[in-house]
């Protein structure tokens, strides 16, 4: 097993380690190591996938108005979901000969262009037409990346859910609104890291809790109400002034359960039922490193960013699993084996180099290929003219790398450039995770989509709305809400806002104020109470009695009695943070 090498990324130029672990799988896999560091890397990968950015087009076959991921104007030929999906068209007729006088990724960007793309993706989708990247849903709106789920509105990875608003990677829930990585929930509003709770208000890190309300850190509780345990007839008080009908007071909650939520310790990953495994929001994994939202069945993995589930043997990978295998670079690929550098693509085997494609194998540099075996950009090749040609390539790539603006490098073993992604940086979903400025994006070479100017006639100004939800007429459905921050802020702010009647129907039906914050900034807002994708070294803080900081009072001794914990730890809690940042020992001592 090779050593320990220090490598500086040719990305942002920091030092980054690969470790002999990462030789042997790359060793395993027979491909280079890389030469941009785990978050840069993701990044990358993630500049490829589009965010929640929709815009109206027409598809380029039936004609139709359509929804779309891409801006119109773009050199893209695009087809509506129907048209994508349809036998009429054949990907395997946009195939070319592999040019050995141009760069790999040149070529690839060229093929992109040529062949059909998805206007959304999707499939058994049921009155949901501003709905990307779902799969048997119904009855939603502005939903993406979600399944199983109906009745929903403004979420991002919703499952097996229903009649559940503006949530966040939220599971097996009923009238969910405001929620962010939680899993069981029924009637539940402002939710983030709660687990089987019903009839509660502002959750963190709460499981099995029961009208509760402004709660930190509890498990199976009844009638709570900002960590004090009261009885039933004093729950139904407090809640008489805890309405969040009004919009006032819910301003006055949010504020409340931010301080407690300062004042309390928080364990330094959110860790369940997993051994050997370094990252956040880990469950049912083994033997894992820098992993992020790594869920039941990970095994054997490093470097996973932005979800993974049922996933083995495999490096890099933003958002795949479902029975995964041997992935190495790959985003949004699923029920797959043996396949590197793909973006997108369900049921591939032995691919390098993929974009969408499904139920295929052996391919290389191919986009959109369907149940077909031996495809190099997109043409078909026997078996043994395959097996020849793919080494030359290999060897072209090397010899001819892809030179971007700023000197980097892309040689056999890189993941496509962002430059040559399909979408602008601030359309991908690396813009949520590694936000940049225009003029950043600008000078590393990569694309920045202006706003296309919006000039909504706002008919009613947030500060005008009625304090109460009761007080809210059917008239509102008819209104252009502004937006409180006015474009003001860097998330993407739309300015104004309509409201669709289902919407206010659930705001109706769960007693919350309506929002002031148009859909983009409500999604910013609530993305902020989860952690960047960063790793720190910290020591426990624990100081024996109390916490390092004398915010908080320990209730029981812990293992390390009156002096400070020397436990040290990952976690992605930067050292100049607010937080109290316990050690799993003492958190479970004080806590659980």
């Amino acid at each position: 097993m090779s050593n320990a090498e220090n490598k500086t990324c040719q990305n942002c130029e920091q030092a980054f380690v690969i470790e002999p672990e990462d030789f042997a799988f790359y060793k395993k896999i027979n491909v280079p190591p890389p030469s941009w560091c785990p978050p840069c890397r993701s990044m990358r990968r993630l500049a490829w996938r589009e965010e929640r950015t929709l815009y109206r087009g027409v598809c380029a076959l039936c004609k139709k108005p359509t929804i779309s991921i891409y801006a119109p104007g773009g050199p893209f030929t695009v087809y509506c979901r129907d048209c994508w999906k349809s036998d009429v068209w054949d990907p395997g007729t946009y195939g070319r000969d592999y040019d050995f006088s141009r760069p790999f990724f040149e070529q690839f960007r060229k093929l992109m262009e040529a062949v059909p793309q998805p206007a959304l993706m999707g499939s058994l989708i049921e009155n949901s037409e501003y709905s990307h990247a779902c799969r048997s849903c119904k009855n939603c709106y502005f939903t993406f990346w979600c399944y199983l789920s109906e009745n929903s509105q403004y979420s991002f990875a919703l499952l097996f859910s229903r009649d559940s608003y503006d949530s966040y990677v939220t599971n097996n829930s009923d009238h969910a609104y405001e929620t962010l990585h939680s899993n069981r929930l029924y009637r539940v509003r402002f939710a983030y890291f709660a687990d089987e709770c019903l009839d509660s208000s502002f959750l963190f890190d709460c499981v099995g809790c029961t009208d509760c309300f402004g709660c930190v850190n509890l498990r199976k509780r009844k009638y709570a109400v900002f960590n004090k345990r009261l009885s039933k007839e004093e729950y139904a008080a407090a809640m008489d002034y805890w309405d969040l009908g009004s919009y006032v007071r819910l301003q006055e909650a949010k504020q409340k359960f931010r301080e407690l939520y300062l004042s309390m310790p928080h364990r330094y990953a959110h860790v369940v039922n997993s051994v050997n495994v370094s990252g956040d929001i880990i469950r049912n994994t083994k033997d894992c490193r820098v992993c992020f939202s790594a869920l039941d069945g990970v095994e054997n993995c490093a470097y996973l960013y932005f979800g993974a589930i049922n996933l083995k043997d495999s490096y890099d990978v933003n958002a795949g699993g479902d029975l995964c295998e041997l992935l190495y670079e790959t985003v949004a690929t699923t029920n797959s084996q043996n396949t590197f550098w793909s973006a997108g693509g369900r049921g591939m085997k032995n691919v390098r180099y993929g974009n969408f494609g499904s139920e295929a194998s052996d391919l290389f540099g191919c986009v959109n290929i369907k149940k077909k075996q031996y495809y190099i950009l997109n043409k078909q090749y026997t078996k043994e003219e395959y097996e020849a040609l793919v080494p030359k390539i290999i060897e072209h790539m090397n010899a001819m790398p892809y030179v971007d603006a700023r000197g980097r490098v892309y040689k056999y073993g890189e993941f496509f450039p962002p430059e040559l992604s399909m979408f602008a940086y601030n359309e991908s979903l690396a813009a949520t995770w590694y936000p940049k400025m225009k003029d950043e994006v600008l000078r590393e070479g990569w694309r920045w989509r202006d706003s296309s100017g919006r000039d909504y006639a706002v008919t009613r100004r947030p500060e005008d709305l009625p304090d109460h939800i009761r007080d809210v007429g059917d008239e509102i459905l008819k209104e252009t809400i502004g937006c409180a921050h006015q474009g003001t802020c860097d998330e993407q702010c739309a300015t104004a806002f309509r409201l669709t009647p289902e919407e206010l129907s659930f705001y109706r039906d769960m007693g919350v104020a309506l929002p002031r914050l148009c859909p983009s900034c409500r999604h910013a807002e609530r993305l902020a109470w989860r952690n960047r994708y960063d790793l720190w070294r910290r020591k426990c803080s624990c100081a024996g009695a109390k916490s390092g900081n004398d915010v908080y009072r320990n209730t029981v001794a812990h293992f390390h009695g009156q002096g400070s914990c020397s436990n040290e730890f990952e976690t992605t809690f930067a050292p100049d943070r607010s937080e109290i940042v316990y050690c799993d020992e003492c958190y479970k001592a004080e806590l659980l």
